[in-house]
Formats: structure tokens, sequence, C-alpha cells
């Protein structure tokens, strides 16, 4: 289907995404479709996927919309430019892991509420309110197309610095 780039000084996860055209979209709609297909299918062990991660540094993410990672009825879609409007001034750290990063995990401080704007494949643009662990999902794939890693989190840094300590 396609291979995942990896590696924290990759230079394809460190560039910033340029926005998908509209005119671009049919160029885009079978990968985008895979995208999807590939989060929805459990051993891939995929809640989102984000273009840069297959290689291609344009502004589209596949997400699932999830209440718990063993939920089983969820939505999957995919976001054209999708645009962070408002967020809470709350945060919530949780462990996050990422096929860009292999076998590791960290903990990380997320909002917890977001409002993104996106385009779907059909050019129509919606808005959601998101919580929880779809909202951490959708920010975690945004910051790929950023060219930023979960590992960058200054939190998260911290977070593993403290419990490395601990274990000592």
């Amino acid at each position: 289907m396609f291979t995942i780039e990896t590696g924290e000084k990759n230079t394809i996860l460190r560039t910033k995404s340029e926005p998908l055209k509209m005119n671009e979209i049919a160029q885009y709609r079978a990968i985008g479709n895979d995208m999807v297909k590939f989060i929805r299918d459990p051993k891939n062990g995929a809640a989102g996927l984000a273009a840069p991660q297959i290689g291609i540094n344009k502004r589209f993410v596949a997400v699932s919309l999830l209440r718990s990672y063993s939920d089983e009825d969820f939505r999957s879609l995919l976001m054209i430019n999708p645009e962070i409007l408002e967020h809470s001034e709350e945060k919530y750290i949780d462990d996050e892991g990422c096929l860009s990063i292999p076998g590791e995990e960290w903990a990380v401080s997320r909002w917890n509420w977001i409002k993104v704007r996106y385009t779907d494949l059909n050019g129509k643009t919606s808005t959601l309110k998101l919580t929880g662990l779809s909202g951490r999902i959708v920010q975690h794939e945004v910051d790929h197309l950023d060219g930023i890693l979960f590992t960058d989190k200054e939190e998260s840094q911290h977070e593993n610095i403290f419990m490395k300590a601990l274990a000592i």
C-alpha cells in the first residue's frame, strides 16, 4: 500500500506541509481513501495517519474519531487542510505513540477539546468540536502537517525525564 516514513530527523516528517489545493483533490483521492482504509484496519495499530508519514508533504490526514482505543464503533474520515480554530485552555496528559517513531510512547499534554475546520474529498467544508481521544488524535496529526513530532512536546520530555528518574 505505502511505506511509513520514520525517524526523528527524517526531512519529510520535519517539513511543514503545503495546503492541498481544491484542483488537486482528484489527484489524491485514491491515496486518501487508502489512508482511511489503513487506519480502520486494526492490524496496523493506527488511529490516524498524516500525508507526510507516507512521503507526501500536503496538508491532509486520515483520523479515527474514537471514544477509547477499544472503541469498535467509530467513524474514520479524511481531513483536507485541517485547521484548529479554537481550543480549551485546559490540557490533559496522556500517553501517545506514533507509527513514525516505532516503539516509543511518551506522555503528551494536549487540549481537552478543539474546534477543527477541514474539507472532505467532495470539497465540502465542515467544522467539528472534538473532545478526549478524538481531539487528541486530530491534534497529533495536525502536528505532523507542521513538521512536529510528539517527541518534541516539552511536557512529554519533562514527563519522560521524570518517569525515567523514578525508575532508577
